[in-house]
């Protein structure tokens, strides 16, 4: 299955936004970095009823002037995640969290721990923002040197196999090299399940992709690489 954005830049320019009826809420984890706070605009542009965990040191400046809530906690803490989560209930979650390059055990930890929180939910969706060349995929690419970075390539893979053995439906996006930041979005971004292809895609692309996969069945227990032709 290929998914393809076409008119879709219409989230990203306010032209036209698609308005959810009767949203459940969606949780984002990441909402204040890159590639989450564009996200979150879109959900609230959507109409979402958005929440946002975020680290009480975390800054907020991208979302300034947006509607939404915010959990405070620390994803590498259970209990702050477990305790922040209590008594919510999410419908949709949307990891877009992000770590350095440093072998630590950030994304295993973050996934275990989300979990962990949202368990007393009922889940419809968990999205999660990963990376090509995660896990196994590594050896899919054995030109692109991620052998250098293999811990956080396998961590990666760890966390997506802790995520699909959680029985709540997911939807893998695998990132591949993102363009920097203020580059403009093509509207022509796609998502393929064909492993073994790298693609780039801007963060913008990448949040409207992720719109266009929230509630979508074609989406659910699929894993996707994020591809754009324009590039």
């Amino acid at each position: 299955m290929e998914l393809t954005l076409q008119c879709l830049l219409a989230f990203l320019t306010v032209t036209t936004v698609a308005k959810a009826d009767d949203s459940a809420e969606v949780l984002v984890f990441g909402g204040t970095g890159r590639l989450g706070a564009p996200i979150v605009r879109l959900l609230v542009e959507a109409d979402y009823p958005v929440t946002v965990f975020a680290r009480p040191t975390s800054d907020r400046g991208r979302l300034a002037g947006l509607e939404l809530a915010y959990l405070v906690g620390d994803l590498m803490d259970a209990d702050s995640v477990v305790a922040a989560l209590k008594g919510q209930s999410v419908g949709l979650v949307i990891d877009a969290s992000a770590r350095g390059l440093g072998g630590d055990p950030f994304y295993v930890a973050a996934m275990r721990n989300i979990l962990a929180g949202v368990a007393a939910s009922p889940v419809k969706q968990f999205i999660l923002h990963g990376s090509v060349g995660a896990g196994e995929n590594m050896q899919q690419f054995p030109e692109v040197g991620f052998e250098r970075i293999r811990d956080v390539m396998i961590a990666k893979g760890e966390a997506e196999d802790l995520l699909k053995a959680s029985g709540i439906p997911y939807t893998i996006i695998r990132n591949g090299l993102v363009k920097p930041d203020g580059t403009p979005a093509t509207g022509s971004a796609r998502l393929i399940e064909d492993d073994r292809v790298l693609g780039v895609a801007t963060r913008l692309d990448l949040a409207a992709l992720t719109l266009q996969c929230l509630e979508n069945r074609d989406c659910l227990n699929k894993t996707f690489h994020a591809v754009d032709d324009s590039f």
